[in-house]
């Protein structure tokens, strides 16, 4: 089956290798000596929406690089690119990009349609780093989200591949997502001491408004300030092409009075993102910067999807569910203070350090009104859940360019550390109306210890030039430290020969990486790379003991998960024309954590045939694949770019071999567009194909969804240099079609699992429009 599909994918990527439309603004920011801007170059014209030349990118190599001098497949999301997708979400960020999915977590336990992770490559959640101008985001756990993170303020995402623990130590297993934040220097020229823009844009999808004002200044030579702020106030996304009734997957047992299965809970959102840099440069080569963030985000739900009779795990009707209103808030603040300086001396050319403190968090509560059976008391609940990471981020990073033995070397190394303050608190009060008394019940939920975690790492890399600079080769080293310390509370429930206990671990990531360049812009590359990712507090220490029905029993003899990557490409520039790219990947993970795995309950003192479940080391995972990505402007009116994506993968376990249901099956984005520069007028039609998910373990209780095409009309109309207007129309032929994360979904299940978990609420949506204008000023 790898050879057929590998042989499809080349057959078309020769059709269409001309190479893409490249995604390239420069995102790198450098003091300069003239003093036109501080902190770096302004991003170049956003009304040019077809670029033709390798995106240039910093994440992958902690220096600025452009794809085609980076031993591995690197994205970059531009501003233009964001503005122009219409929906600026986190979920819908990353849809044009083949082989990264963000899938919606939608279920009674969770009704706020959050995003749940990144992945890519077929690994998401915590072995994805998520960083905001190289900041840590808080890790996902069971009840909870990651979704933590405004794109409209952002200037750049950008996407590495494939493990990059060297760099960018522990959790970059999967790959780095970087958010990277706009600078004073984005807006200003050397002409005008003050800048402004505004944007504003809805979406028909959720009936959301997004309002994003920003404004920078050079207060004084040298010292430049930049503020933003976006409002963004959204409902629930209407989901035109879910069904209900016979039409549907599978039937819909709730009660005549819920919210049915084809409909999202009422839901209104309204976020707020606060931005703030202050950016002084007492030189052309010394700079400073002070960074100010806060982001806020408040759900209300009405989830009425639960009204009606309520069944226990034997399925008895226990109540009746009269009303249940929820909420979830979400915060993250971010301090940091960073300084760049290059001397410019003989042994150091860069030296940049960062200090962050970054406190985030998030919390559910509720009001449940229910009335039991069959004594008729009426009970109100109001369920607490309370998570907390406070970060605290240390970093400092060199750069020495020097030749040895006649060959050029740049090297980049540094330490880097953090101390990571995780909390977690759930309290459930429960009133009985009736007979006026009240009950309080902690440590439910997912409850874990309370953790404290301490990381100490150092790395190095070398960038060596041979043979003129036809052949780079780039070895590199890290030392990681990591302890996990767990703090359980009083309200912990200690498991019988699973106690919590502190974890300490050293490892040593490599990696080896080599470019060469062929003439006539051809070249190739090939890389491997090691990640380490450590066990989260609540893999460790999670417990919970609800008998009769189920016990999640802590694992503190986890062992961290692992990989070994190996990666070759070759890559085609045709210089300002276009670029392409094609490459294979092989990831082999050992260790790899696999979440609720039946285990013996007589073990912790448990009640024998009790549903007892754990957090467990599966032996290994491998995952194979192939990316191409590219594009070609043809003249100065038509363009074309297009990626794709396809993924393979099996898992072993005890001596056992199975489908790896994660990897992603093969996807295409393929776009054609047109600009008219004379008028300011940019269209692109843009076109996504995804094959059917053949990796479910049984047809008949896991959902396989099918192939789809879908279409997007995007346009642009810069009515001058200070207004830009645009316009979208999503799924123009209303498609109906369900994305590829949900392969494994369950289906036909108990009603209690149909009722709460519906498939036809994974369907993707139907035609939606978007709009959109911009003001610079």
């Amino acid at each position: 089956m790898r050879v057929s599909t590998a042989a499809l994918l080349v057959a078309g990527v020769v059709a269409f290798s001309l190479p893409a439309r490249a995604e390239g603004e420069d995102t790198s920011e450098k003091p300069v000596e003239d003093g036109s801007a501080v902190g770096g170059k302004a991003l170049p014209d956003e009304a040019a929406v077809g670029p033709t030349i390798a995106p240039i990118a910093v994440t992958a190599a902690r220096q600025e690089r452009s794809l085609l001098e980076t031993a591995g497949n690197v994205d970059v999301i531009t501003r233009s690119d964001i503005q122009r997708s219409g929906d600026v979400t986190v979920q819908n960020l990353f849809r044009y990009k083949a082989g990264i999915e963000v899938p919606l977590q939608s279920s009674a336990t969770d009704p706020f349609n959050s995003s749940g992770g990144i992945e890519i490559r077929g690994v998401g959640g915590n072995r994805t780093q998520v960083l905001v101008d190289g900041n840590r985001t808080l890790e996902r756990i069971t009840d909870n989200s990651r979704d933590v993170v405004e794109a409209s303020n952002v200037k750049a995402v950008e996407i590495v591949r494939g493990p990059s623990s060297v760099l960018w130590g522990s959790d970059a297993l999967g790959g780095v997502v970087n958010f990277i934040t706009r600078d004073p220097s984005d807006l200003l020229t050397a002409e005008d001491d003050w800048a402004g823009d505004a944007d504003f844009s809805y979406s028909s999808l959720d009936n959301s408004f997004v309002e994003t004002l920003t404004g920078a200044a050079r207060i004084a030579p040298g010292l430049e300030l930049l503020t933003s702020f976006t409002r963004r106030d959204a409902s629930e996304p209407e989901l035109s092409n879910a069904r209900t009734g016979a039409d549907a997957i599978q039937p819909c047992p709730r009660a005549a009075a819920a919210t049915q299965c084809d409909s999202f809970d009422p839901q209104d959102t309204g976020s707020n993102n606060f931005l703030g840099k202050l950016v002084y440069a007492p030189s052309g080569n010394n700079l400073f910067r002070l960074t100010t963030e806060y982001y806020t985000r408040r759900t209300n739900v009405s989830q009425n999807s639960l009204l009606g009779p309520t069944a226990n795990g034997f399925g008895v009707v226990t109540s009746n569910t009269l009303s249940y209103e929820r909420k979830q808030e979400v915060e993250r603040w971010r301090v940091s203070l960073e300084q760049e300086w290059y001397p410019d001396t003989e042994y150091l050319d860069e030296l940049t350090w960062k200090l962050t403190y970054s406190p985030q968090k998030i919390e559910r509560t509720g009001e449940r009104i229910r009335q039991l059976v069959p004594s008729g008391h009426t009970e109100q609940l109001f369920p607490t859940l309370n998570y907390e990471e406070t970060f605290f981020e240390a970093d400092i990073q060199a750069t020495s360019a020097f030749d040895i033995a006649g060959a050029p070397n740049v090297f980049t190394y540094g330490i880097d550390g953090s101390h990571t303050r995780t909390e977690y608190e759930r309290l459930d009060v429960t009133n009985n109306l009736t007979l006026g008394t009240t009950a309080i019940a902690r440590a439910g939920g997912f409850n874990f210890a309370n953790a404290d975690t301490l990381r100490a790492d150092a790395y190095i890399q070398d960038e060596i030039e041979f043979f003129g600079g036809d052949l780079t080769v780039i070895p590199g080293v890290r030392g990681a430290y990591h302890q996990i310390d767990p703090d359980p509370d009083a309200n912990y429930r200690v498991a019988a020969g699973a106690e919590p206990k502190t974890l300490e671990e050293f490892d040593a990531q490599l990696k080896l990486g080599a470019i060469l360049k062929l003439g006539s812009g051809w070249s190739t590359y090939a890389n491997f790379g090691q990640g380490f990712k450590m066990p989260t507090a609540q893999q460790l220490f999670q417990s919970i003991d609800s008998t009769p029905f189920f016990a999640l029993v802590p694992n503190p003899n986890l062992k961290p998960e692992s990989v070994d990557s190996y990666e070759v490409g070759v890559r085609f520039d045709v210089g300002q024309k276009g670029y392409f790219s094609v490459n294979g990947f092989n990831a082999k993970y050992d260790d790899f954590i696999q979440n609720f795995v039946s285990i013996d309950p007589t073990r912790f003192g448990l009640p024998a045939g009790l549903n007892t479940l754990t957090y467990d080391n599966v032996d290994k995972v491998d995952i194979w694949g192939i990316e191409a990505e590219g594009g070609y402007q043809f003249n100065e009116s038509f363009y074309t770019w297009f990626n794709v994506s396809h993924q393979d993968g099996e898992q072993t376990n005890a001596g056992v071999t199975s489908e790896f249901l994660d990897a992603i099956p093969l996807k295409w984005v393929q776009a054609v567009g047109y600009d008219n520069l004379e008028h300011g007028l940019n269209v692109e039609l843009v076109g996504t194909f995804q094959s059917g998910s053949r990796r479910v373990n049984n047809r008949t209780t896991e959902f396989a969804p099918g192939g789809f095409a879908v279409f997007d009309l995007l346009g642009r109309w810069d009515v001058n240099e200070a207004v830009s207007v645009r316009a979208g129309v999503h799924n123009i032929f209303d498609r109906r079609y369900f994305a590829a994360e949900t392969r494994g979904f369950p289906i036909n299940g108990s009603a209690s699992v149909q009722s709460q978990n519906p498939v036809e609420l994974q369907v993707q949506p139907g035609r939606y429009g978007t709009v959109g204008v911009s003001f610079k000023f």
